[in-house]
């Protein structure tokens, strides 16, 4: 029996990695520019795209220096997988997400990809956010030793249409 392969090869697949950095119970955010083409003027946390032939621990500490300047932690721990289909694209999205932890509040200068606060997890509810994080805090607020397995759907023309969200 012969098995068409066609339909995992032709699938994009882009790698990312993303960082929640703690320290004295808040949290570092960016304030996404608004000339971002993904999610402009909306709080995210810090990261990007794993390179060709570059770990996940490679890219998140490349991107944590790269966006903030920030080069030594006290720990760093992943928190969570989550996919996002994207069918416009015909690609996916696997993002592994961290919790950083520091040992003092910086003040991060902004960039071209925007501003950096802290921010208490209790006022993430009433940000403009990426839906995944927002539902993230409010479960690591809760339980910092959560494991989260996400998943958030899209349709054909990007629009959510569902997600699963487990934890361990």
């Amino acid at each position: 029996m012969t098995s068409d392969f066609s339909k995992y090869t032709d699938y994009k697949t882009i790698l990312s990695v993303n960082a929640l950095i703690w320290c004295d119970g808040k949290v570092l955010l960016l304030k996404r520019s608004k000339n971002k083409k993904i999610d402009p003027g909306v709080y995210s946390g810090v990261g990007g795209k794993v390179e060709p032939h570059e770990s996940f621990y490679d890219a998140l500490l490349r991107e944590i220096k790269e966006e903030t300047g920030l080069t030594e932690f006290e720990s760093i721990k992943p928190y969570s997988i989550t996919q996002h289909p994207y069918p416009p694209t015909d690609s996916e999205w696997v993002n592994v997400y961290f919790n950083v932890t520091i040992k003092e509040q910086v003040k991060i200068p902004p960039s071209e990809d925007g501003s950096f606060d802290w921010i208490d997890p209790k006022e993430v509810i009433s940000l403009p956010m990426v839906a995944d994080l927002k539902e993230y805090i409010g479960i690591l607020s809760e339980n910092v030793n959560a494991f989260i397995f996400g998943f958030f759907d899209n349709d054909k023309s990007g629009k959510p249409i569902g997600k699963s969200v487990k934890i361990l």
